[in-house]
């Protein structure tokens, strides 16, 4: 994190956000400040102007929205595992290191606060809308099946 150019930094923000509208990469054309909160802004509007927004932490809830938003159905459930390579290492990391790089990465954590405000908005104004909530999102969750790649035959797969 001691390189100023490290791509790992806010990417989220930066992977949604309108480059052009901060010169690119060129990080001379404004102040640091100013390219971020410029970046985030765009970011931002980026992500409310997609129709379909999930979280990763909330499967059910990302499955019931896809669903009704472009109005189809999966087979199975989308998965939600509770550990992950990420949850792993941060039970490794000490407190101050943990505010390191919240600090660093300060604009995706503004921007995920946002995509929850977001997310939650969209999830509670299709649930006003769904006039049979509760089985359709039950639905979302339990399709009665379950995937394994190895059930899949040779005929099931085009290459």
């Amino acid at each position: 994190m001691s390189c100023q150019y490290n791509l790992a930094l806010n990417r989220q923000t930066r992977m949604l956000a309108d480059l052009k509208a901060v010169g690119c990469y060129n990080i001379s054309a404004m102040s640091k400040s100013e390219r971020g909160r410029l970046l985030l802004s765009s970011a931002k509007l980026n992500l409310s102007k997609m129709p379909f927004l999930g979280i990763t932490e909330h499967q059910q809830m990302s499955q019931y929205i896809f669903e009704r938003t472009f109005k189809t159905k999966f087979l199975f459930p989308f998965e939600h595992y509770n550990k992950t390579v990420s949850s792993e290492t941060l039970k490794e990391l000490t407190e101050e290191q943990k505010q390191t790089v919240l600090e660093f990465n300060s604009l995706d954590v503004e921007l995920y606060d946002f995509a929850m405000k977001l997310f939650n908005n969209r999830f509670e104004k299709l649930k006003k809308l769904d006039d049979d909530f509760e089985a359709h999102y039950q639905e979302a969750h339990n399709s009665g099946q379950t995937f394994a790649w190895d059930l899949l035959s040779d005929e099931d797969v085009e290459i």
